[in-house]
């Protein structure tokens, strides 16, 4: 009986050390004034962590099901950080959040934003019901809605304003998301077609502008539109792809126009994860 409270005290004290590690390590280790956000290399699919310059963190999306994001997010968070503040999943589609339900038993989640629609391929439900049990508060996400990361740090949802009726194309209803440190700035499109973006050049239009631009669909010819490319006019195009893929992205025709508006593009299928720094005044790129 002896031996099995010593245990019990043994680990109360294992997890309070971690915890501690964790507060430490956010409050010691990470420069205070830096937004790191690093598109993952996942293969053919999404996932971008971000980290504000008080330590918070984001991620968008969660790859695929081969684990390749568990593993990427491995390598950019302290092993003894347990902790993801925000986790939003663009959209239903395997690709986008495949990975999320492993992410949600590593990590203890704060807040889960979702588009609100859903998906048959059975990833959707297993990312509902980890994230439950993770016990992650969950919200509807709806442009207009603003995420404080810090007093200087901001996500600014631009889009869905609606929930699809079933059967419909999730891609129409994908997250956006704005990220805004100084006068750093950041675009994040999921898979959103271009037909949603006209909408949102017309709601938005100069507001769209970025410095970092994540080409929707992996650079597919269904997104990224001229107008929409004008309006956002970044320095930088991400794409987030697999080698070789299947599907053929980037499109070359998607790949010319940013070469055209000289947009500089970085893919993860030739860098692997592209990691951004800016402390608002200034962007590098590891």
């Amino acid at each position: 009986m002896k031996l099995s409270v010593w245990k019990m005290q043994f680990v109360i004290l294992v997890v309070l050390l971690l915890s501690c590690s964790v507060v430490l390590y956010r409050s010691f280790f990470i420069p205070h004034n830096i937004l790191t956000v690093a598109f993952l290399d996942v293969g053919q699919g999404d996932a971008i962590f971000i980290e504000a310059p008080n330590g918070n963190q984001v991620l968008i999306d969660g790859g695929n099901t081969d684990g390749k994001a568990l593993a990427a997010l491995g390598k950019e968070m302290s092993f003894f950080d347990r902790y993801m503040d925000v986790v939003i999943a663009t959209h239903p589609d395997q690709d986008h959040i495949g990975g999320l339900p492993e992410i949600f038993k590593r990590y203890k989640v704060g807040a889960f934003f979702a588009s609100g629609s859903r998906s048959e391929n059975g990833v959707y439900e297993a990312t509902e019901i980890a994230a439950e049990e993770d016990g992650a508060q969950k919200f509807l996400a709806r442009g207009g809605e603003i995420i404080r990361l810090d007093k200087n740090t901001s996500l600014q949802l631009l889009y869905p304003d609606r929930v699809l009726p079933p059967g419909a194309d999730a891609n129409l209803s994908s997250i956006v998301v704005k990220l805004t440190y100084g006068n750093e700035t950041f675009l994040f499109t999921g898979d959103l077609p271009q037909g949603e973006e006209i909408k949102l050049v017309k709601k938005y239009g100069a507001e769209l502008q970025s410095n970092v631009l994540k080409f929707g669909h992996h650079g597919s010819k269904t997104s990224t539109s001229p107008e929409f490319l004008a309006a956002v006019s970044p320095k930088f195009g991400v794409v987030s792809v697999g080698a070789d893929n299947k599907y053929g992205h980037p499109n070359k025709e998607t790949l010319d126009l940013a070469v055209k508006d000289n947009v500089k593009v970085i893919r993860t299928d030739e860098e692997g994860s592209i990691v951004f720094k800016t402390d608002g005044a200034s962007l590098s790129i590891l």
